[in-house]
């Protein structure tokens, strides 16, 4: 249903829950820039700052800073994509409601020649295809995915979204949710990115360039290179995958901005983390915020008092 490279991208900054069902406090750094960006929007008795999130990381990625911890610190609610991200019951009983196929055909649209380029993939990551054949192809995809940036170094649960939900948690902050891991899930079930079949086959195909590709995706998050993640996850999915961009991040971005007005429309400060994907190109959640009026700002955390 994904492609390779938006499956990891998805994984990376766009799918928390998916990102959890796969299981495979980050250490502070020190305070240096560049850094991931953050926005804030303000009223009268009102400040919510935005972050971009990625949700898996490596163990020595640094990103966690004191002034990303006065943000956090600061803050009287933390909004999630999803707020119970570590579930591991409510993520299988998902699992099995949507990504399940009993017919078994996983491998039915492919050559003999295909059947074997894919084994080979899959085993190369310790995976059996043929004890996933009842998998529907966007699960066994991101199978594939998980598997390859773990090989990499990468860890769900080391990412932004679980690191400040385990913070949030120790110090009693409540923590709340802009979708369910259900609409999550329920969206990568359906067929709007295309062939299902053909986007498998194009993951395994890509499998040579995945390092490389981790590699840039993080480094343009890690250093706020926004230009640069519009241009690894925005341009390259508007072009190639448009439904998959529709569904994934425009929809799913338009579906926020009720909730984040909701948030402003309170009093207090509150935090909201969303993958770093959905604060990039001229479909971002804060380009949508300015069409409704709302004036947001690019916010320079680490220099400010």
């Amino acid at each position: 249903m994904i492609n390779l490279k938006n499956t990891r991208r998805a994984l990376l900054t766009g799918f928390v829950a998916v990102a959890a069902l796969l299981p495979l406090g980050a250490a502070q750094a020190k305070e240096t820039a560049p850094a991931p960006k953050m926005w804030v929007i303000k009223d009268a008795d009102s400040t919510v700052y935005l972050y971009g999130s990625f949700h898996i990381l490596k163990s020595d990625t640094q990103w966690r800073t004191p002034a990303l911890d006065k943000v956090f610190n600061s803050a009287d609610t933390l909004y999630l994509e999803v707020p119970n991200i570590d579930d591991q019951a409510a993520a299988t009983a998902l699992v099995q409601k949507y990504g399940i196929d009993p017919t078994g055909s996983l491998l039915k649209p492919y050559t003999p020649e295909e059947q074997k380029l894919i084994r080979e993939t899959y085993a190369k990551y310790g995976l059996n295809i043929d004890q996933l054949v009842m998998l529907k192809p966007w699960l066994a995809s991101l199978m594939l995915a998980m598997a390859q940036m773990q090989k990499e170094g990468f860890d769900p649960n080391i990412g932004v979204d679980k690191t400040l939900l385990a913070a949030a948690r120790a110090k009693n902050l409540p923590v709340k949710g802009l979708e369910t891991m259900e609409d999550q899930m329920k969206l990568l079930s359906q067929d709007v990115f295309g062939e299902e079949s053909k986007a498998l086959l194009d993951t395994v195909k890509e499998d040579a360039n995945v390092k490389a590709q981790f590699t840039k995706l993080l480094t343009a998050w890690q250093t706020g290179d926004l230009k640069g993640m519009e241009v690894l996850m925005i341009d390259e999915m508007k072009a190639k995958t448009p439904k998959m961009y529709e569904a994934v991040m425009v929809n799913r971005n338009r579906n926020w901005v009720q909730p984040i007005k909701d948030v402003l429309a309170g009093s207090g400060t509150q935090m909201i983390v969303v993958g770093a994907g959905h604060l990039a190109g001229p479909d971002s959640v804060q380009a949508l915020l300015k069409k409704e009026g709302i004036k947001v700002e690019l916010y320079d955390y680490q220099s400010a008092k």
